[in-house]
């Protein structure tokens, strides 16, 4: 994020979660401003009228009372293409996690567990980086067969300018608006950064760079 006060928007239905979020945001990063919305249409809502406030990411609960599961993320997705989307969860379903990271979340907030997990990747939504829970990392069926060869990969700056938004949960057409170039040019960079990862997929893409962070420095 590029701006000197980062505005978050916080979307639970329980105001305890949200206080506790920013105020864990706050220690972080204090300039920090934050919205907030306890139903998916309220944020919706929200991030319609925030045209002249954008909002720079999202922090999502998926168990809404008007929207559950992935089609929370996918509504809020269709209305903030280029946000950064922490999920906010108390699930630990590894299939729920790959489609969240399908449909363009950046990061998992853990609900239940140890502080230092939540504050962990609540440093990672702050700072721009991905973060995902350990035990899907080290999933064989997640990952591409060939995890050690990622620190080699030489792209072109073009395609690290499409890698950067593709870790932010980008689809093919917002990423071409965003570089100004056609859908065509960024399907074919998106091939090109597959076959360079030896990866077949954004999931397996996304996930190898959480663990491997070879796209950290490269987020705006």
């Amino acid at each position: 994020m590029d701006h000197h006060s980062p505005h978050y928007l916080l979307v639970d239905d329980h105001s305890l979660i949200r206080e506790g979020m920013m105020h864990a945001i706050r220690s972080l990063q204090p300039s920090a401003r934050f919205s907030q919305a306890n139903t998916c249409r309220g944020a919706l809502s929200q991030l319609a009228g925030a045209s002249a406030d954008p909002i720079d990411a999202i922090l999502l609960d998926l168990g809404l009372p008007d929207s559950s599961g992935v089609d929370t993320l996918k509504h809020v997705r269709q209305v903030a293409p280029t946000q950064r989307i922490g999920i906010i969860t108390g699930s630990t379903d590894a299939q729920l996690a790959l489609e969240c990271i399908h449909h363009g979340a950046s990061c998992f907030i853990p609900k239940l567990g140890e502080l230092d997990g939540f504050m962990t990747a609540l440093q990672a939504l702050v700072e721009g980086r991905l973060h995902f829970p350990a035990d899907l990392l080290s999933n064989p069926g997640a990952m591409p067969d060939s995890p050690d060869l990622v620190p080699s990969v030489k792209l072109t700056p073009r395609q690290k300018d499409v890698l950067t938004w593709i870790t932010r949960g980008c689809s093919n057409p917002v990423i071409a608006t965003a570089l100004g170039i056609s859908p065509e040019t960024v399907k074919l960079h998106v091939s090109a950064i597959f076959r360079a990862y030896k990866v077949h997929s954004r999931t397996q893409l996304v996930l190898l760079c959480s663990r491997q962070a070879p796209a950290e420095e490269q987020l705006p």
